[in-house]
């Protein structure tokens, strides 16, 4: 942009010097029409003056009316301008951005590998997970609770019956099950667990639960003697009792959440999957679930109910995003690069995402190319005559003074022919 400006300074500033020289140099050699040389160049000058003028006259016709004079066809492009408007939107709509141009540019487009390139790039898949990290924070710290309660309350006053509630549930945990968020779940309850077990009230609760079973134990005689034996030789100690209860449940719980094969884990997969197939014939659930379907009638229960629940799972979403190994994430990453491992290896998937790509751009261009027209000219008739003048100036304005300058040239080269001519005939 710089350099055309640049040209276009140079161009504007050469013409009017080369018709500067020209005038100049009638004027040294008028005097002198007898010299051969003096009047050939004097000739030269003569014809390049007429030209330069001539030309000027004619760039400037375009643009304005000369010296402020409005002699009739000049400012030709301000004048017309309805027409020119028409024709570039034509020349733009109808000949440049046609339909079959636009559509023919579209076929060799390959959507579906180039995405899958672009995933097996190094560093691709860390930069979608800061878009996509920086996106769900953005989205969680916009959350209104109490917005999104009132929303909810109005459909499930409107559609929600107990049947869809209870075929919801199903589906979702089923869903939840094949996506493995429950295992995200159990994570997050395992090391939650882990600092509540260490603390000094569940150990006085185990020690007193201890004491407890001890006496309970102890219904007889005998039993009685032996369990007060055993304390008084502190072979039965329930605080040491105690800390090999917590420790032992407290590793084993570590272990279920360090190993992704223990067997706990088939335990709660089995447990889940057995209660959610059976939803439907949970009474207890049912009859539940009616009570919240008719304790939404009363205005404005089920908004104050569900918007705290909101907030709290709201700010607990953005605190785990905050953490250094966040555990939401780092299941739902892993759970999208599956997706997209799947996606970069199979060629079908990729043809499909070309397909379904084209034809949503396809229906968008022949629904909205008409609008090109209507953006080119919307576009045009912010500009005001001076400012479309001095724009199409700077385009276009070198090229013309370039005209000025050969104009001057050919012109005197013509002079000299003629003056030639004339000399050898006469």
């Amino acid at each position: 942009m710089k350099q055309t400006r640049k040209a276009n300074i140079s161009a504007q500033r050469l013409a009017p010097v080369s018709l500067g020289i020209a005038t100049l140099l009638f004027l040294v050699t008028l005097p002198f029409p007898d010299v051969f040389l003096l009047a050939l160049l004097h000739a030269f000058s003569e014809a390049a003056m007429i030209g330069g003028l001539a030309d000027w006259f004619a760039v400037v016709a375009l643009f304005r009316h000369p010296f402020g004079i409005p002699i009739p066809h000049t400012a030709i492009i301000p004048k017309h301008r309805a027409k020119i408007s028409a024709a570039i939107i034509d020349m733009v709509q109808n000949r440049w951005l046609t339909q079959e141009a636009i559509l023919e540019r579209i076929s060799g487009w390959h959507v579906g590998r180039g995405v899958a390139a672009w995933l097996s790039e190094e560093g691709s898949r860390d930069a979608l997970h800061r878009f996509l990290r920086s996106i769900l924070e953005e989205v969680l710290r916009s959350v209104e609770p109490k917005r999104i309660a009132q929303r909810l309350s109005a459909l499930v006053h409107e559609q929600v019956r107990e049947d869809d509630m209870l075929r919801w549930l199903k589906a979702a945990g089923g869903q939840a099950m094949a996506w493995r968020w429950h295992d995200a779940m159990l994570d997050v309850v395992l090391e939650r667990i882990g600092p509540w077990l260490g603390s000094a009230e569940v150990r006085k609760l185990v020690v007193k639960n201890l004491r407890a079973v001890a006496e309970d134990y102890a219904d007889g005689p005998l039993r009685r003697i032996g369990k007060w034996m055993a304390e008084s030789v502190n072979a039965l100690n329930y605080e040491d009792l105690a800390d090999a209860i917590l420790r032992t449940v407290s590793d084993e719980l570590q272990h279920i959440r360090n190993d992704a094969a223990h067997p706990a884990r088939a335990d709660v997969d089995r447990w889940l999957g057995q209660m959610i197939e059976g939803v439907g014939e949970n009474e207890s659930l049912r009859a539940s679930l009616s009570r919240l379907r008719n304790s939404l009638t009363e205005e404005g229960t089920f908004i104050d109910l569900l918007a705290p629940l909101i907030g709290r799972m709201r700010e607990a979403a953005i605190a785990d995003l905050e953490a250094d190994n966040p555990v939401i994430l780092k299941h739902l990453f892993h759970f999208l690069d599956q997706m997209l491992d799947s996606f970069t290896a199979d060629e079908k998937a990729q043809d499909q995402l070309d397909r379904w790509t084209k034809e949503r751009i396809t229906a968008l261009v022949h629904r909205y190319h008409g609008e090109i027209g209507g953006l080119v000219q919307k576009n045009l008739e912010r500009l005001d005559d001076e400012t479309l003048v001095r724009q199409i100036e700077e385009k276009v304005g070198g090229d013309l003074q370039y005209i000025r300058l050969n104009g001057a040239l050919v012109g005197g080269l013509v002079g000299m022919m003629l003056f030639l001519l004339k000399y050898w005939l006469h």
